[in-house]
């Protein structure tokens, strides 16, 4: 029924340090994992499983039973139940062992066939014939019927020669086409994105995304002539000349134009005649030899009226009027001059656009979509126009106030700004061009390889049916051939080869190809030179030694079973098989245990009950999802396991908790729970965690003035000095207090954490 769970039920009763366990456990699989500290009982449950395995192994020595060891001291008998119910409510297990004293106990039969890992299975199995494997194999596992093979096998041979072909056509065909478009092209095979249209990558291409590509492969033909056509000295297209308008200059004239200038003493006539000849009076004067008194036009003597007339001149000249009316001609010299510097750029920019286009057109394709800008000069022409015409009414009558607004300078100055913003970008493309020019190599190369990849989209489009096809016809060879191999396994498969094949897949889960078997005599193979015999024991770290024997009792599953259907009934229980291995083979065995089905191939449904005392390994266990259901056995009882446990510092840390605030006793392993806790702080703040770091943070952090200071500082080092006096209890209690304060000032809801789990 859909929400309901597999109830598992254990009982234990007098089980060494286990008293009295009862616990329903409710999962969606059976794939228990079970965290115990050493000591707590989790290898005597494994020991109960693996009972009925050895039932008929069982001998009294001397009046004592080898059940004798399972049983609580002080007790003459124990009990042990198990049962499972599936999510249909229908038992699919139930069982119960009965121990006594001196008695061989009668082994129930079990609907679930156990394999059980522990240290009694490594001892012997494994240690006793010196990490060999026993290669009196004999037996097989019977499949369910007997095929013919024949039509399937003539089927699979037309697939395969269709799909060969197919294929050959198709390579023949892709290498073709590079021969004749590609390869002749100069260095382009340096290129290392040549080998995108090697066969396979073309095949495996049809899964891919192609290549982005604006432009045809003869499109890019035709830019790589370009770029082989650029002269070796081909001049820079020159840079464009921007404007530059005197804005203070500007400014200068509006208010000048704005000011009003008074009228001189002279008669306002003689000042008009002499306005419309000012230039030939200012020249004639500057001529005059005041000692000659001659005319230096036409040399006559000049007379005491002509004289007094030149007076009156001087005096004119001399005057404002006269000098500001100069002033004003040559503000309308500088603004015409701006009316030819405008035109010129226009000229200029022209002159530029057509060298452009010319060089993108002709030989930097990668520019050809680039344009630049035309200019419009009317609007500052206008304007400048505007400063002029006002200029010019200025000249004809100083004496009248003139107008330009501060917003009409303003709206020049934003034209220019403008236009010189059309200029500069312009610039910058003609720098850029330039420089494509000038490392016309980097321009070539980029081409060759935009061809390849445009060449490799071809091919995709021209042979992807075909490859589809070859694919399709693989995908049907691969299936018919898995096939006929499930059916030839499923006849009779020999003991011997499927126990040494699944070693080997172990091993190579390890070792790769550092350790392997030999399938003759069951030898391990070392770097290809097959072992002596006995030799194993001596070569093998203690590390290794656990996985080797790890690796046997996964091949030894196959001993479990005589006919494929008994695979179905296989359940492991696994006890600590991590021990003396290294971090990497933890993770390495995590992954056995999950692919545990891939390895054992006939296995459709996983029952694992893995126990633990490493945190590690059980995080591993639990975060990569490999184990459903997460239990803890402490105290004689199975309890739901918090995955937060599984680190060790939060574990220390509910201790040094316990100690101070729940009047928890100090014990041996106290020192080591607090300077666990200074050491993962110092790594999590400082990163370097050398002892010197560590005493740092003590200081940093751990106010210097109390005994607390010197204490964890001290331990933090190992231990006391001899001739100090012992840490008492309180002592303890202190430095505990010290650090859970410290603690809560930093990261509270560590100590939230705690005060939550350990009520």
């Amino acid at each position: 029924m859909a929400g309901e769970k597999i109830k598992t039920s254990i009982q234990c009763q007098n089980i060494a340090p286990i008293e009295n366990l009862t616990r329903l456990i409710s999962s969606n699989s059976l794939k228990v994992g079970v965290f115990a500290n050493n000591g707590s009982g989790k290898t005597f449950i494994s020991r109960l499983f693996r009972l009925t395995e050895n039932s008929k192994e069982l001998l009294i020595e001397n009046e004592v039973s080898p059940t004798d060891k399972l049983i609580t001291i002080g007790k003459s008998n124990s009990s042990f139940s198990f049962s499972i119910v599936d999510k249909d409510g229908i038992t699919q297990e139930d069982f119960k062992i009965q121990l006594e004293k001196g008695v061989i106990p009668n082994i129930p039969n079990t609907k679930y066939t156990y394999h059980t890992f522990n240290q009694d299975y490594v001892e012997e199995n494994i240690s006793a014939l010196s990490y060999e494997k026993d290669s009196e194999i004999e037996g097989f596992i019977l499949g369910k019927i007997n095929i013919d093979l024949k039509e399937d096998e003539e089927k699979l041979s037309k697939i395969e020669k269709e799909g060969s072909e197919l294929n050959e056509q198709i390579k023949i065909e892709v290498e073709k086409y590079v021969a004749e478009n590609v390869s002749n092209i100069q260095n382009i095979k340096r290129l290392g994105d040549y080998k995108i249209l090697e066969y396979q990558n073309i095949f495996s291409g049809i899964q891919k995304d192609k290549f982005d590509n604006s432009k045809t492969f003869d499109e890019l033909i035709e830019d790589y002539n370009k770029i082989k056509s650029v002269p070796e000295n081909l001049d820079d297209i020159k840079q464009i000349e921007v404007l530059s308008l005197d804005l203070k200059l500007l400014k200068e004239i509006k208010e000048n134009c704005f000011n009003e200038y008074s009228l001189s003493e002279l008669a306002k006539q003689f000042k008009d005649k002499i306005k419309s000849k000012q230039f030939f009076v200012e020249t004639g004067i500057g001529l005059l030899d005041s000692e000659k008194n001659n005319c230096p036009f036409c040399e006559q003597a000049l007379e005491k009226d002509a004289l007094d007339l030149i007076d009156n001149y001087t005096n004119y000249l001399n005057d404002v009027e006269a000098n500001t009316i100069k002033l004003f001609k040559e503000y309308e010299n500088i603004l015409q001059k701006y009316i030819l510097t405008l035109e010129n750029i226009e000229i200029q920019n022209t002159k530029r656009i057509n060298e452009f286009n010319k060089y993108k057109t002709k030989y930097i394709p990668s520019s050809e979509e680039i344009e630049l800008s035309n200019l419009d000069i009317q609007t500052l022409k206008k304007q400048i126009q505007v400063f002029i015409e006002s200029v010019q009414d200025k000249i004809k009558n100083i004496n009248k106030s003139i107008d330009l607004s501060e917003v009409q300078l303003q709206d020049l100055e934003k034209s220019e700004n403008f236009f010189n913003g059309v200029l500069s970008s312009n610039n910058e493309e003609i720098e850029a061009i330039n420089k494509k020019k000038d490392r016309i190599g980097e321009e070539n190369k980029s081409t060759r390889k935009e061809i390849l990849k445009s060449a490799y989209n071809n091919l995709i489009d021209e042979h992807k049916t075909n490859i589809e096809s070859v694919a399709k016809l693989r995908g049907q060879w691969k299936t018919l051939n898995d096939d006929i191999k499930k059916k030839r396994e499923q006849q009779k498969v020999s003991k011997k080869e499927k126990v040494a094949s699944t070693i080997k897949t172990v091993l190579n889960y390890f070792f790769a190809e550092k350790y392997s078997l030999d399938e003759e005599n069951f030898r391990l193979i070392f770097d290809k030179n097959t072992l002596e015999k006995d030799q194993a024991k001596n070569i093998l770290s203690e590390g290794e030694k656990n996985i080797v024997a790890f690796a046997y009792f996964i091949g030894d599953t196959h001993l479990k079973v005589e006919s494929e259907d008994d695979y179905q009934n296989l359940f492991f229980v696994i006890d600590d098989p991590i021990s003396s291995m290294d971090f990497s083979h933890v993770y390495t065995l995590c992954g056995v245990i999950r692919d545990i089905g891939k390895i054992i191939d006939k296995l459709k449904r996983e029952r694992l009950l893995i126990l633990t005392h490493n945190n590690d390994f059980m995080r591993v266990l639990s975060s990569n999802n490999i184990i459903d259901k997460k239990l803890l056995l402490k105290k004689g009882q199975l309890i739901d396991f918090n995955n937060n446990l599984t680190v060790p510092y939060i574990n220390h840390l509910m201790d040094i908790y316990e100690i101070c605030r729940r009047n928890g006793i100090p014990t041996h392993t106290t020192a080591n729970s607090i300077r666990h806790i200074i050491e993962t702080l110092t790594k999590f703040e400082k990163i370097d965690i050398t002892r010197e770091s560590i005493a740092e943070y003590i200081k940093e952090n751990i106010p210097d003035d109390t005994k607390s200071y010197t204490l964890i500082n001290d331990l933090s080092h190992g231990g006391w000095r001899t001739e100090q006096a012992p840490i008492t209890d309180e002592d303890f209690t202190e430095i505990c207090e010290t650090i859970v304060k410290h603690i809560e000032t930093k990261y509270n809801g560590q100590v939230e954490y705690c005060k939550k789990i350990c009520k």
